[in-house]
């Protein structure tokens, strides 16, 4: 059973456990419908969420939730100005910092902490907390050139490694665990796109890409890698058939080992059942399997 959490029950002592106070009359996904109640208890049920495994939470409507809460958040604010100031302004912040805007999370913090609020406590508890991800944040992830560049992410990488590990067996650790996902992909998409100016790019593009396929097994993004996979393989198979296009140069077994690597990456992903990628995949190996097709009859 979740704990209920201390915002909530800050909140009905604030004598706000009776009849709803509402907040206005808008229609629509962001409407400012709930109560303040309302709004909380849908964002604190969520904050646990293991975003690197599931996909961010939903409601009704099919909007995204912690963007919803902050739309709510404001709306009630602007009916009610300054009432609640503390338990509006700390919920505000939970919701950046599930969206990963984790500068403007600490801000939010710091301005609960220096209202002598009862959430004070707390506030600098998480302040704290969010400052450091907030500074591997602002690393950068580029350079003047290729080597640059992944040295940067180098960098970043080592600083999101060392906040999974500062905050495994907590909530926050599947935070950082998606933005060393993001980064680590980012770093593959660096060597697939300059693959052809690396000492043995193509090795060295598909080393990346495995490496996060073996890696982020338990991510909700898997297939997404696979499919990356499948893509690199694809590209593989149509380099080698337009630098062997003259018809003695061309060999069948050679064009076909790389074409089929491709289609098995696309396979897996296309016969994935609850796999939002299904459809993409789907689409991808039938397109795929056509160009083979047709680059086989032109030389037999």
């Amino acid at each position: 059973m979740r704990r209920s959490p201390f915002l909530l029950i800050l909140l009905l002592a604030a004598g706000l456990g009776g009849p709803p106070a509402r907040a206005g009359d808008a229609t629509g996904a962001f409407a400012p419908y709930e109560d303040l109640l309302e709004v909380l208890g849908d964002l604190t049920w969520h904050l646990r969420d293991d975003l690197y495994r599931f996909p961010p939470a939903k409601d009704p409507t099919g909007h995204d939730l912690y963007r919803l809460a902050l739309s709510r958040l404001e709306n009630w604010e602007k009916r009610y100005p300054g009432r609640l100031r503390d338990v509006v302004g700390y919920a505000r912040a939970e919701a950046l910092e599930r969206l990963g805007e984790y500068a403007k999370a600490a801000d939010g913090y710091a301005q609960v902490a220096a209202e002598g609020s009862p959430l004070a406590d707390a506030a600098r508890a998480a302040r704290e907390r969010v400052a450091a991800f907030a500074d591997a944040a602002a690393l950068p992830e580029d350079g003047a050139d290729v080597d640059a560049t992944l040295a940067a992410l180098r960098r970043k990488l080592d600083a999101w490694g060392h906040l999974v590990e500062r905050s495994a067996g907590t909530p926050y650790e599947t935070a950082a665990l998606v933005e060393e996902e993001r980064l680590e992909r980012l770093a593959a998409a660096v060597v697939v796109r300059n693959r052809r100016e690396l000492q043995e790019g193509n090795l060295t593009a598909e080393r990346a890409l495995r490496f996060l396929v073996q890696k982020h097994a338990d991510s909700r993004n898997l297939p997404d890698h696979i499919l990356r996979l499948g893509d690199l393989y694809a590209d593989v198979a149509r380099d080698y058939a337009e630098a062997h296009a003259r018809p003695l140069a061309f060999e069948e077994d050679e064009f076909v080992q790389r074409a089929d690597r491709a289609l098995e990456m696309y396979r897996k992903v296309a016969t994935w059942d609850g796999a939002p990628q299904k459809p993409e995949a789907q689409g991808r190996f039938a397109a795929f399997d056509a160009y083979k097709t047709s680059v086989l009859a032109r030389y037999r």
